[in-house]
């Protein structure tokens, strides 16, 4: 299969590695000249699996309220009224609280891991180097 990766920063990079070691035929396009020069290059460059979470939290309802008059909050959202919209609220609001957000830590956890894995496999069969510690 032919396959167009759109941006050349890390997850772009490491798709295309992934898609061409299973077989296909893959091209990377971007419109910077070299690969990781633009969120890639500003992200931190940080790993850390154990830190992942998701939005939806005990409190958060609360929380996003005040941050809807703020100019520089965590979260924003613009309120459109679209059935779209108004459902993603809607099972937002129903996942804030402890057991639903305990299971999908767990499951952004893991998958942060498994993610952390496929690094290390690519950095060990590729060679690519870069500064980084556990």
């Amino acid at each position: 299969m032919r396959v167009v990766i759109l941006g050349s920063g890390v997850v772009g990079v490491t798709s295309a590695w992934y898609l061409s070691q299973a077989g296909h035929d893959v091209t990377v396009i971007d419109r910077e000249s070299g690969p990781a020069q633009e969120t890639s290059a500003a992200n931190a460059g940080q790993i850390s699996p154990g830190y992942a979470a998701p939005w939806a939290a005990p409190g958060v309802p609360l929380k996003a309220i005040k941050w809807m008059f703020q100019r520089h909050a965590p979260l924003a959202v613009r309120l459109d009224g679209t059935p779209f919209q108004l459902k993603w609220m809607w099972q937002m609001l129903r996942n804030c609280d402890t057991r639903h957000y305990m299971e999908n830590k767990g499951r952004m956890v893991r998958l942060a891991e498994y993610s952390r894995d496929c690094l290390k496999t690519l950095r060990a069969a590729t060679g690519i180097e870069y500064e980084g510690r556990q």
